[in-house]
């Protein structure tokens, strides 16, 4: 049972409607006009006129909770804006021979085994246009995903995760024992691998598993300038990277971004790392960029890595 105290903010969080505002690409999908300067902070509690505002090299809402289970070795929940994450660690336990085996391999593992696993709950928190794009069709052109976010994507997610979090892990420490990871997305409004990683990480330390470090990720979504606009009085301080080269000033890179930032962009630079050994477990690149561009983005990521593991560490000291 969660632990009194636990809850989701803003659980039922309907898709926005798009704005008719909107440019359009070759493939007719509606992409939005994204003001960098102005962006959602998935905060919808009213305070002020600019409290639900960040800027492009700011982070969305984030909630961090730990021991929200009871009938797990660990549990933790994370909400980066309306993206939602719970995550739960069964072990370590004593591994039987399959388990040993490395899914049917005759290879004999002498150290621990680290199963991961991802996936979306049915029916729930996933926009039509992210849907569509992750559905596998035949080439009759009809779906073949599920309920939830496609079987695909869940196969790839846990993989992902996986690569990110076991190099965290002294796994020869833990010989002959297994542990299980299990997350399920609640939600997914941009940035999901990112909040699994971190939900994995806490859950693992909460459950008493010794960690090298704890492991943080942060996405950058690399937007080209033509679909971005600027508020009045800020100037051109939006583009990141440097002002005198073409490429760089073509793009706008935006932090941590929303599901509908990402459809927006041309290429996404993600980056998982332990900060306090100044170590990257995983690194992922989509879409073609310059090179100084890429560099850039990774240097927000980074910067993002280590503000994520600051509220970590509090939501485990506290």
């Amino acid at each position: 049972m969660p632990r009194l105290g636990s809850t989701l903010s803003n659980c039922y969080t309907p898709t926005p409607i798009q704005s008719p505002n909107n440019s359009t690409n070759n493939n007719s999908q509606t992409i939005p006009i994204i003001n960098p300067n102005s962006r959602s902070s998935g905060d919808d509690i009213p305070k002020t006129k600019t409290s639900n505002t960040r800027n492009s090299k700011s982070l969305r809402r984030l909630l961090i909770d730990r021991s929200i289970l009871t009938s797990s070795s660990g549990s933790s929940l994370i909400e980066l804006g309306h993206t939602k994450v719970i995550c739960t660690v069964h072990g370590p336990r004593p591994a039987a021979t399959s388990s040993l085996a490395g899914g049917g391999n005759l290879e004999f593992h002498s150290g621990g085994v680290l199963n991961c696993e991802v996936r979306y709950a049915p029916n729930f928190g996933i926009r039509p246009e992210s849907k569509v794009l992750h559905t596998p069709t035949n080439l009759d052109g009809y779906g073949g995903g599920g309920n939830g976010g496609g079987g695909g994507e869940e196969v790839e997610l846990s993989s992902r995760l996986h690569d990110a979090i076991v190099p965290s892990i002294p796994l020869d420490l833990l010989r002959k024992n297994v542990v299980d990871v299990f997350v399920m997305v609640l939600q997914n409004d941009g940035g999901v691998l990112g909040a699994a990683v971190m939900a994995a990480s806490l859950a693992l330390a909460d459950s008493g598993v010794e960690l090298y470090d704890l492991v943080s990720a942060c996405s950058v979504a690399v937007v080209p300038r033509h679909l971005t606009t600027v508020g009045d009085g800020d100037g051109d301080a939006w583009v990141n990277g440097d002002a005198a080269s073409s490429s760089s000033s073509s793009y706008c890179l935006l932090t941590d971004p929303s599901e509908e930032e990402l459809l927006a962009a041309d290429g996404v630079v993600t980056l998982a790392m332990m900060p306090n050994w100044k170590e990257v477990t995983f690194w992922d690149q989509t879409g073609r960029l310059p090179v100084t561009t890429a560099s850039d983005a990774a240097d927000l990521c980074r910067n993002g890595c280590a503000m994520m593991q600051k509220f970590m560490r509090q939501s485990l000291v506290g």
